[in-house]
């Protein structure tokens, strides 16, 4: 398994590579799950107002909310369960605007 700190660099290295992973799967545009609706459609509907949600605030409530959730029914809860619902938000809110394609670039 590795020491503690071989396992807190695979899970830091899981994380990022899931928040890149995200952003790819929606700049793409090739068929979101219903997840990645359900926050792209919370942060879009209250960013109708003068303070509407982010990407990040949008996807940690519902990542914190299913914690919350799982746990009330007696699932259990370990440190990347609660590293992924707080820091899943933040890496999509930071990656999806920078792997964007820009009009008149060539791939």
């Amino acid at each position: 398994m590795g020491g503690l700190r071989e396992r807190l660099v695979r899970l830091y290295a899981g994380l990022v590579a899931f928040g890149v992973s995200l952003a790819l799967m929606v700049r793409a545009r090739l068929g979101l799950g219903p997840w990645d609706v359900l926050h792209q459609g919370l942060a879009r509907l209250t960013g109708v107002a003068a303070r509407g949600l982010s990407i990040r605030a949008a996807r940690t409530f519902l990542e914190l909310s299913v914690l919350v959730v799982g746990m009330a029914l007696g699932g259990t809860v370990g440190v990347g369960t609660v590293a992924y619902a707080l820091s899943i938000g933040p890496l999509a809110h930071y990656f999806i605007p920078r792997l964007a394609v820009r009009e008149g670039s060539s791939v």
